[in-house]
């Protein structure tokens, strides 16, 4: 008994719940990479001057900004709603560019990570096996965390690519994997 309370401070000590050791694999490693993530989307918009933000190099592209409100947009649709749950509309409303700063902008998006991740954190991993619809698609919640990783690599490319277009070096990449 006395061991077993030593180990239990010990684990508190190290801020290490005792459930931590029953929670899912997928679910941990989603939310580490999760979190590497974040903080590249977040260098990589804190790289671009805000005078440039709104500017795009063709008419039919998205703006720095644009792009920044649709990975906000689509993080608060696919965790919430597909993979939450929710089932709702896309907040198209919500994540408009437009009037917004950049520092206004970077906390948007900053907070819907931060939203997803902690509602990651709370999912039932018996849970993951279960499946929404979108489209011609039917996912299971894990494909859909999956589809969100994606979604925002995707963008965040697009980024790197506008950033380029000005002549600025993008954050390096090997630092967040």
């Amino acid at each position: 008994m006395k061991n077993s309370v030593i180990y239990l401070i010990f684990l508190l000590f190290l801020g290490i719940s005792p459930s931590m050791s029953q929670e899912d694999p997928f679910l941990r490693d989603f939310l580490i990479r999760w979190e590497q993530s974040r903080k590249y989307f977040i260098e990589v918009a804190n790289a671009m001057p805000e005078e440039n933000y709104f500017h795009t190099p063709y008419p039919e592209g998205m703006t720095f900004a644009e792009q920044m409100m649709h990975v906000g947009v689509i993080i608060d649709w696919h965790a919430f709603s597909k993979f939450g749950g929710r089932n709702t509309e896309i907040r198209w409303d919500d994540f408009k560019a437009e009037g917004k700063s950049k520092e206004q902008l970077i906390q948007l998006v900053n907070s819907e990570f931060e939203r997803a991740a902690d509602l990651v954190r709370d999912v039932n991993p018996e849970k993951l096996d279960e499946t929404a619809s979108y489209a011609d698609f039917t996912r299971t919640r894990r494909q859909f965390l999956l589809l969100l990783a994606d979604h925002v690599s995707h963008h965040r490319a697009q980024m790197i690519v506008l950033l380029r277009l000005q002549q600025i070096e993008p954050p390096n990449y090997i630092h967040f994997q």
